[in-house]
């Protein structure tokens, strides 16, 4: 599918409204869609849109990395999300310089919910669930979720959900502060919008210094293990480990990890 049909940019109004789409996938997102989105944050920075919603088309917001795409690319040691023309949507190198509300629902699954992290207001409809799972796997998040984690949930809370890899609902999205507001499914968008205009009708450079000012404070620390997080999944990608869970997946049984 081409990647200029999986990511939609729309304006209205003071807003950029950018819009996952792949039918069929829960909105997985392979390596043309991540560029795309990276692509549609550049196109948001640099018109005149003083907020912007992310938001996903169909009953999940998105399943997260879809692996039969990025397997090649990730045992490759090429994989990216930036390049000229992109902004990263993880915002751990480049980073989007305007407000960014999120709406979710469904599944919201690791790689998505790193990019729901990355928000700055995040709205969630009612029964979503939520992910962080790469441990399962034999990875682990590599765009910033288990720094913004922490940094948001506090140490127990993310490592509750970050080491077990289990999902979690929006009630335990809400203690932990990851969520903002919880309301009935197909009011997440609706209501994401509104709260995007309500920061649009303030002035831009006073919304735009206090955005930049929060987020130095609270990624002040993060950059130097930002720049580990690539590194460090592609050895864990190298480990004995992560090709005995391909394997095991193939052969239809349960892994059996050795730690190497």
């Amino acid at each position: 599918m081409n990647a200029n049909k999986t990511v939609h940019y729309e304006r209205r109004d003071r807003l950029a409204l950018i819009r996952l789409d792949r039918p069929g996938t829960s909105n997985a997102i392979d390596p043309p869609t991540l560029q795309a989105l990276g692509a549609a944050y550049h196109r948001a920075d640099n018109d005149d849109a003083a907020a912007v919603v992310l938001h996903g088309e169909g009953p999940d917001f998105s399943a997260g990395l879809d692996p039969k795409s990025f397997l090649p690319t990730l045992q490759a040691h090429t994989y990216s999300a930036d390049g000229p023309g992109r902004i990263n949507p993880f915002g751990t190198t480049t980073r989007l310089s305007k407000p960014l509300v999120v709406a979710v629902q469904g599944t919201v699954g690791a790689m998505a919910h790193e990019l729901m992290l990355a928000a700055d207001v995040r709205i969630a409809a009612e029964g979503t669930r939520f992910g962080q799972g790469e441990v399962g796997r034999g990875t682990t998040p590599a765009g910033g979720g288990a720094l913004r984690m922490a940094a948001e949930a506090g140490w127990g809370n993310a490592m509750r959900w970050l080491l077990t890899g289990e999902d979690w609902g929006t009630d335990e999205a809400v203690r932990l502060g990851l969520v903002q507001e919880v309301v009935p499914l197909g009011e997440q968008l609706p209501r994401a919008i509104e709260i995007a205009e309500r920061i649009a009708a303030n002035p831009p450079l006073a919304v735009r210094a206090t955005l930049e000012l929060g987020r130095r404070a609270r990624d002040a620390n993060a950059h130097q293990v930002f720049a580990e997080l690539i590194p460090t999944l592609y050895r864990l990608l190298d480990t004995a480990d992560f090709a005995e869970r391909l394997t095991a997946l193939k052969e239809g049984r349960d892994p059996v990890y050795t730690g190497r």
